[in-house]
């Protein structure tokens, strides 16, 4: 399989459509970022052709766009350089086999998205009781397989990393700690009442919901006695000032870059 994709990310290009483009390179300073792809010279808001995004010297993000859309295969990786997820994209939508991995590069996820499988996952709650939600009744139980984040827990914390903020908050209010938010995943994978289980203070609670309201519903529901099933899910939100952002390295020099903003280069 690995050697196929190779095969056809290397000749993907030669079967695009002839239509003419022109190479785009578009700068932002700090942090040190850019992306690179091409559009129509007919129509230079419509992407086509290759496309890349790199940060601090690393690529992030690589693929095709086809008339505007992603097309064909897209690989995304971590600012160490290891791979977090790679997949195919037809008419903008996610086909085929997608394979997403944590942080270390190791594989925690393989759907397929053609034939509504998943193939593989990983996760630390599969011998852990849920609250099954019935039409009637409410009642603990393991299941066959809980819900699932498409894409792993890994980028379901990727959204919360870049979307959480140590709040303003009251001088003896606490700021430190795990904000624990339950929400409920219905059989359909849809989320809904997001509520305080245990906080740390008013201003901490109220910023974890926040961005829990920010995360994307892209969830698989989960599975008991071979049915999709209601759940209640548990997540736990880290406040902690001492956790690096993003970007931990040191940034360019101020006179690597014009401070203006962005550039952008049209070849």
């Amino acid at each position: 399989m690995g050697k196929i994709s190779i095969l056809l990310l290397a000749i993907f290009p030669l079967l695009l459509p002839p239509k003419e483009t022109k190479k785009v390179i578009r700068i932002r300073p700090l942090p040190a970022f850019s992306e690179t792809y091409y559009v129509l010279r007919s129509d230079t808001n419509i992407k086509h052709g290759r496309y890349k995004a790199e940060a601090l010297g690393k690529v992030l993000l690589s693929g095709f766009y086809k008339m505007g859309k992603p097309d064909s295969i897209w690989t995304q990786y971590n600012k160490e350089g290891n791979i977090r997820a790679r997949g195919w994209y037809k008419d903008n939508n996610r086909d085929s086999i997608w394979e997403y991995f944590n942080n270390k590069g190791k594989l925690e996820q393989k759907l397929d998205f053609t034939n509504n499988q998943v193939l593989y996952y990983q996760t630390t709650f599969t011998k852990q009781p849920f609250r099954v939600i019935t039409k009637t009744d409410t009642l603990m139980s393991i299941l066959d397989r809980p819900p699932l984040y498409i894409g792993g827990m890994t980028r379901f914390f990727d959204c919360v990393n870049n979307e959480l903020r140590i709040p303003l908050h009251k001088p003896d209010e606490n700021v430190k700690g795990i904000v624990y938010v339950t929400i409920t995943i219905d059989s359909l994978g849809r989320t809904s009442n997001p509520r305080i289980l245990k906080g740390i203070g008013k201003a901490c609670n109220e910023e974890a919901l926040r961005v829990m309201n920010t995360i994307p519903d892209d969830w698989l529901p989960a599975v008991l006695n071979e049915k999709f099933i209601t759940v209640d899910y548990i997540i736990g939100f880290n406040f902690d000032p001492r956790l690096p952002g993003m970007f931990d390295s040191d940034p360019p020099s101020k006179n690597s870059y014009n401070q203006g903003g962005d550039w952008e280069f049209v070849y």
